[in-house]
């Protein structure tokens, strides 16, 4: 009804709003992404788990003669494991965009901490190597 007077709009009010003034829904996660990124952090885990037991094993390698090549079999082996893992889980935290983000820092954290592991053990297998 027009009263001849000025009326403010409502601003709650449905029918006044224009499509592109109304917030976007969040960017919804891929669920191909997240699949990724799960995969890559169990062997992210893995890896880390295992360079963990290296760096343990470098650390406490036993008496001098018993076991001589064992430790740095592991130290090895870490090398062999952790490098490429690390690697593939740094790359998926820095270009799977579409997943999770907070996924995404969590792999590249682990991946750090998965490159860094081997690089520890033989500084402590050398640290305790005996003569």
């Amino acid at each position: 009804m027009a009263t001849g007077r000025y009326e403010e709009p409502n601003m709650n009010d449905t029918i006044g709003r224009t499509p592109g003034l109304t917030p976007a829904a969040g960017v919804k996660a891929s669920t191909l992404s997240l699949l990724v990124q799960i995969a890559a952090l169990v062997l992210g885990f893995t890896a880390a788990a295992w360079g963990g037991f290296s760096v343990y094993g470098a650390a406490f390698p036993g008496p001098c003669g018993e076991n001589v090549l064992a430790s740095g079999l592991i130290v090895t082996e870490s090398w062999l494991l952790d490098l490429p893992v690390g690697l593939l889980v740094l790359l998926v935290g820095l270009f799977v965009r579409k997943g999770s983000p907070r996924l995404r820092r969590i792999c590249v954290i682990t991946s750090l901490v998965t490159l860094c592991l081997p690089a520890l053990s033989s500084y402590l297998l050398q640290l305790h190597h005996c003569p």
